[in-house]
């Protein structure tokens, strides 16, 4: 446990320092680039995130979860995972023009041949990173993820203020992947892993194609909305939609993003060693939702606000469209356990079936929307999100013999910590003769409010984080603690 708890210290550190340079990459971003320049970045980012995911094809997810590693088989994991990237790399430059055809707007295949640089450099990095995640090194991986974003966020904004316009994210990606690749050279010389083979070849490729199905299908689904918005009511709406997204999404990427490296490892190692992982399950649901929900909670409540310090004043159109997704986003607390869990157990195929299963009616509920305007596409996610939950509890029920009610009961100090978290907020926005749009007084009132809230219902209810919280600092003050010198 102790083990677990600092790969979770440094991949949390990690995640909050990343996450803070691309919120200030976001914010200069914002107000450099036009909300139809944005929306040309976020139609090509939709095309390379999409093959990005069907590039790893999960061969690193591999690497963490094989009981046994051979060095054959991490020399496989390179050799199929670089005649991958170049094929895709070739076939987005081929495709370029007809893709900013399909979109009407020509920078966007400009963006995509750029973007190609970035699918040959990667698989020099990926079986590196992936070896380390499997040791559990996070603070290494802490690292070279630090020098990433800043390599990222500094060539982003330059290029953006020089005037390079929606291009300037793309070689941001570029120069970022270099130096990921580069860094995991260097900390992890491991040199023998480039050398091709194609042993176990079969094996990786069975795995690797339902893992990628999985995580495509549901990245296509994630992306839907922008193509579907870029080609029925312009780049403008997929800036806007988009950008509501991202400040949804703020909270996971600093909580969600940060675990997820660990829930893998950690969970392939509890099932190699016999435990039982509905415990974990539930435990792990109990403090992240003591977490996830009184944030987005109060990202919600203080919509107005949040995009204008981090947007700036020519996003107004978010606000509303932010509300509505956070409130749909609570209801997919769990989902972080999902594949993880579902792979420890060696039911990768349940993760493509459930995706089969909850998919299709999304997109077709997505398509409707889009036709009815930005807000019916938010307003779509409270019926989507609750609908894959529940499917993806239906599998883990199967796999590990979860009962609702279990999770239920898992729940509830989670569910009043929230409601003590917004009880202040909701009152400062009740008394507020302009609603929801608060003031810089009003607003810090209400985050100060939320603050104590949260900190008295972990308290009262004496929340599991509360025990997570006080063994942190129990680490962080041995670490601190001077050696004590050997008796003479």
């Amino acid at each position: 446990m102790s083990v677990i708890r600092r790969s979770v210290i440094a991949s949390v550190a990690d995640k909050y320092a990343t996450q803070i340079i691309s919120i200030v990459t976001l914010a200069v971003m914002s107000r450099v680039l036009t909300p139809a320049e944005t929306g040309i970045y976020l139609l090509a980012s939709t095309v390379i995130l999409l093959l990005e995911n069907l590039r790893l094809f999960g061969t690193g997810i591999f690497i963490v979860q094989e009981r046994t590693l051979a060095p054959q088989t991490v020399r496989t994991v390179f050799t199929i995972t670089l005649m991958i990237s170049v094929t895709l790399a070739g076939g987005m430059i081929l495709a370029s023009g007809l893709i900013a055809g399909f979109f009407h707007e020509p920078q966007v295949g400009h963006l995509l041949v750029v973007a190609s640089l970035s699918f040959v450099i990667a698989p020099f990095g990926g079986p590196l990173l992936a070896l380390m995640q499997r040791d559990l090194s996070f603070t290494r991986l802490a690292v070279l993820n630090v020098a990433m974003a800043l390599v990222n966020a500094g060539v982003t904004i330059t290029l953006g203020t020089l005037g390079f316009g929606p291009v300037s994210h793309v070689w941001g990606i570029v120069a970022a992947g270099a130096t990921l690749a580069l860094g995991a050279m260097l900390l992890r010389p491991d040199f023998w892993v480039f050398r091709p083979s194609l042993h176990d070849a079969r094996r990786i490729l069975s795995f690797g194609a339902v893992s990628s199905s999985v995580t495509v299908l549901n990245m296509a689904y994630d992306m839907l909305p922008r193509l579907a918005l870029g080609r029925l009511l312009g780049v403008d709406a997929v800036g806007i939609y988009a950008r509501a997204v991202t400040v949804c999404q703020l909270p996971d990427r600093a909580l969600v993003s940060a675990l997820q490296p660990v829930v893998l490892p950690a969970m392939a190692m509890h099932a190699r060693q016999g435990g039982d992982l509905r415990v974990s399950y539930l435990r792990g649901h109990a403090l992240m939702s003591a977490i996830q929900w009184p944030t987005l909670i109060m990202l919600a409540l203080l919509a107005d606000p949040v995009v204008a310090i981090l947007l700036g004043p020519q996003w107004g159109q978010t606000p509303p469209l932010v509300r509505i997704i956070a409130i749909a986003t609570m209801a997919m607390a769990p989902a972080f356990m999902t594949f993880p869990l579902l792979v420890s157990v060696g039911r990768i195929r349940d993760t493509l079936w459930s995706s089969l299963i909850c998919l299709p009616p999304s997109i077709l509920a997505v398509i409707v929307a889009a036709h009815l305007g930005l807000t019916a596409v938010a307003a779509s996610l409270l019926i989507i999100a609750p609908f894959q939950m529940f499917v993806a509890l239906l599998f883990i029920r199967r796999a590990i013999g979860l009962r609702i009610g279990q999770l239920w009961a898992a729940s509830l100090r989670s569910i009043a910590v929230t409601a003590a978290t917004a009880a202040l907020p909701m009152l400062v926005i009740a008394t507020s003769k302009d609603g929801f749009d608060l003031g810089m007084a009003r607003t810090a009132v209400a985050v100060a409010g939320g603050a104590i809230g949260w900190l008295a219902g972990i308290v009262l209810t004496d929340h599991p984080i509360r025990s997570e919280i006080m063994a942190v600092r129990r680490m962080i003050a041995q670490g601190r603690r001077p050696a004590t010198q050997p008796a003479a």
